[in-house]
């Protein structure tokens, strides 16, 4: 009987495009899919297309079968001794979909989609590009994965404002299509764009609001009917992705499972540069297009002390620059009103150009 690996609840997970390469596990070696409808053979013998060995010598010389039936990837053991492993059981196939983790000898591969990569290289930047980084980075993407399709709490640690950080991974993962809901009681209700969060105080109210999306909550600011919003995540007919966020993680806290820790950017100082060219992708940049010098200069300046801010910053003073200065435009663009942004740059001082709607 075939496995299935897509247990997300009406297609909430949005990356479910078609797996193209398996990733050896903290590492960026890759190794692409052979082309439809060739096979590939997995093992330790010459001429297999995947060619692996393990220094406890767990993979046979042809241990399993790559290949694409009726519109899927799968990967089947060929009798191995040590067998093909999912979710640390023996399979005899598993069918192949963006984020499983194939366990072949002691080497996982990790199933990977243009979607799921792009999922990776956000999760980078907020983590880190070193070596030392890389197995944090696929602990990481392994936890977004299974709480956006099974359900758990997905936990987020760091300094700034962590909202920020849950909605760009939201938007990766569910699409903004979808509600993200923040549950603070601690803010009135206020929405700061068409598409930002909109805050509520009652977890029951927000836990409606965000059906289908995500309910972002403060570790250390829980509404007061927490318990009935966790009791209500119990059930199979609740649709929603739970977000925690925390400063600082508590020991023996029952929420806390398998975070991701954002490092401090004291610690990234040599990689300043490259998240703020990433950021400014993500924002819609295309390759090699930066933010100009006076717009980089002034980030470094006034928004570099947390990603959050890195990344919200980033973001507008992008729209703005491909407005070409009208606030406007860039409002739009954004999907915020006028004034939020006119605010938001009031605050900080910072002199944009012309506001003129005619041009």
């Amino acid at each position: 009987m075939l496995m299935s690996t897509n247990t997300a609840v009406g297609g909430s997970w949005l990356i479910e495009d078609d797996p193209t390469h398996f990733r050896r596990w903290a590492t960026n070696t890759v190794y692409p899919f052979p082309l439809k409808p060739r096979e590939g053979v997995i093992g330790a013998a010459e001429g297999c297309w995947l060619q692996l060995e393990d220094e406890a010598n767990r993979v046979s010389r042809q241990h399993a079968r790559l290949s694409h039936d009726n519109g899927q990837w799968l990967v089947t053991d060929l009798r191995s001794k040590n067998g093909v492993h999912h979710d640390g059981a023996r399979r005899p196939v598993v069918v192949l979909a963006p984020g499983v983790e194939i366990g072949i000898g002691d080497i996982t591969l990790i199933t990977e989609s243009p979607l799921l990569a792009a999922l990776r290289r956000v999760l980078t930047r907020w983590i880190g590009w070193s070596a030392e980084r890389q197995e944090d980075i696929d602990l990481a993407l392994r936890s977004v994965r299974l709480a956006a399709t099974l359900r758990g709490a997905l936990h987020l640690c760091g300094a700034g404002n962590l909202v920020a950080i849950a909605r760009l991974l939201h938007r990766h993962t569910l699409g903004d299509a979808r509600p993200f809901i923040v549950c603070d009681p601690r803010r009135k209700r206020a929405d700061e764009s068409a598409r930002a969060a909109t805050n509520y105080d009652s977890g029951m109210e927000a836990l409606t609001a965000a059906a289908g999306g995500t309910l972002c909550i403060w570790q250390n600011r829980q509404p007061d009917d927490f318990d009935q919003v966790v009791e209500a995540l119990r059930k199979p007919a609740t649709h929603v992705q739970l977000v925690v966020c925390t400063h600082t993680l508590q020991a023996n806290d029952p929420l806390i499972g398998s975070p991701i820790v954002l490092p401090p950017l004291a610690e990234r100082a040599s990689e300043l540069d490259r998240i703020i060219d990433e950021s400014t992708v993500d924002a819609g940049a295309a390759p090699g297009e930066t933010l100009p010098p006076v717009y980089r200069e002034w980030l470094y300046q006034r928004e570099a002390s947390t990603l959050s801010r890195i990344e919200k910053a980033t973001r507008r003073l992008f729209a703005i620059h491909k407005a070409e200065g009208s606030v406007t435009r860039a409002a739009t663009q954004l999907g915020m009103a006028h004034a939020t942004l006119s605010e938001w740059f009031a605050r900080r001082t910072l002199e944009i150009g012309d506001d003129d709607d005619d041009n």
